[in-house]
């Protein structure tokens, strides 16, 4: 089945939701999932991630990683809470190739998170940089 949406859980997980398709029931649902106002940002050209510009508290490092892979940067910014993932357009299914691409990301900042539960990076920045090469390993940037 195809969704049009996917959410970044703060712990690295991924899951389908389904976007009511009036604009105001949409807004209300993301609103709902990200835990406040929901704000989208553009990291790829033909996706969309709202963030919840509220101030949460859990950083969402999976979503980090998959925005700075998409744009092909290092942000300097933490992205934070669960993030909703969409196409570019309202209404329209996540492009499949994106949707493989958000698990990738997942996956491998689940996969690196566990390696450091017995082998922690030897600085907070050797551990961004490792983070971040194992999903531009996955992930191709958005261009």
């Amino acid at each position: 089945m195809v969704h049009e949406a996917l959410v970044i859980e703060t712990y690295g997980t991924v899951r389908p939701v389904d976007l009511p398709s009036d604009p105001e029931g949409r807004s209300s649902a993301l609103r709902v999932v990200v835990g406040g106002f929901a704000e989208s940002a553009r990291y790829h050209p033909r996706a969309l991630l709202y963030v919840n510009a509220d101030g949460a508290e859990v950083p969402n490092v999976a979503a980090w990683a998959l925005a700075c892979a998409w744009r092909g940067l290092d942000l300097d910014y933490s992205l934070y809470g669960p993030v909703v993932v969409t196409a570019a357009s309202p209404g329209d299914p996540l492009p499949e190739d994106l949707v493989g691409q958000v698990h990738a990301a997942a996956e491998g900042v689940v996969e690196v998170l566990a390696e450091w539960r017995s082998r922690r990076p030897v600085s907070s920045e050797a551990g961004i940089r490792e983070l971040l090469a194992q999903v531009r390993f996955r992930v191709p940037a958005g261009v």
